[in-house]
């Protein structure tokens, strides 16, 4: 018995030492793995930093290369007013004259007339070019006055009727952010001319706490989700590109009912230079 029982034990030895192995395999497979999943992490963290990082680049490189197209356009505006508008100018003026010194006939007296109606269009067309390329009532009226024009405007152009509401008043603006604001708006206006079929619009401008609130409202068939997330769609990736240089933020929400609503949050140190005096809301 006391053989059969010392028979019995001897395997044990390579049993332990089996179990041993194994236990040393399967540790060593859990720390490949996990090794394994500390270099994806390592290497997930790595690639999400770099692509931030090129995404500030290629944000940065964006909004350089629209200050640098604004400079183009103002240049563009200016020669188009100084050398085209003052031809024009001058062509009017040889017309009056001719009108007025010679005496012509029944027929030449229509044609100096239809000229003349002719370069008086043209010319208010140069200057509505001009004003499109470089916002010059900026410079001189201010963001909130401009906006208020460009309301004018839309109603006179498409005889859809814009209404402007502001709650800010002695205010100066960064003539950069102003213009990025002002491009904004006129992109957003340009497709509820286009696309809302709509009756009405509404630009606002407003301050709420520490965020300058920027606002395009209309009353058309509104905007489905399906184009806002197409690429290039209305123009919206150019102004969401906008309002992220200046750290802020774009909305675009349209329904059937309700029609289509923009809205563009900026930190008002980004648009404000000076303290503005807002009316109480």
């Amino acid at each position: 018995m006391s053989r059969r029982l010392r028979h019995a034990r001897r395997p044990r030895p390579a049993t332990h030492e089996a179990e041993a192995v194994l236990h040393a395999l399967r540790t060593h497979q859990v720390d490949a793995i996990v090794g394994d999943r500390h270099v994806m992490l390592v290497r997930l963290i790595r690639a999400e930093t770099d692509l931030e990082r090129t995404r500030d680049q290629l944000r940065a490189l964006a909004a350089g290369l629209e200050s640098q197209r604004e400079n183009e356009r103002a240049e563009i505006a200016r020669e188009i007013h100084d050398e085209l508008g003052q031809s024009l100018t001058s062509l009017q003026l040889g017309l009056a004259w001719l009108a007025r010194t010679m005496t012509p006939t029944r027929p030449v007296r229509a044609k100096l007339d239809a000229m003349s109606a002719l370069v008086t269009s043209t010319i208010q067309s140069v200057r509505q070019v001009a004003v499109r390329l470089r916002p010059g009532p900026l410079d001189e009226l201010g963001l909130v006055k401009t906006l208020r024009a460009e309301a004018r405007a839309f109603k006179v152009n498409t005889g859809i009727p814009c209404v402007f509401e502001t709650n800010l008043r002695n205010v100066t603006c960064d003539r950069a952010a102003s213009i990025a604001v002002f491009r904004i708006v006129q992109a957003a206006l340009t497709n509820v001319a286009r696309h809302a079929q709509a009756s009405r619009a509404v630009i606002g401008l407003m301050r709420r706490r520490n965020n300058l609130v920027v606002t395009v409202k209309d009353n058309g068939r509104g905007i489905a989700r399906t184009q806002v997330a197409r690429p290039g769609a209305c123009g919206v990736t150019g102004m969401r590109e906008r309002a992220l240089s200046l750290d802020g933020t774009l909305t675009l929400e349209g329904s059937r009912r309700t029609g289509t609503t923009l809205t563009v949050r900026i930190p008002s140190s980004q648009v404000l230079i000076s303290r503005s005096t807002a009316l109480a809301q």
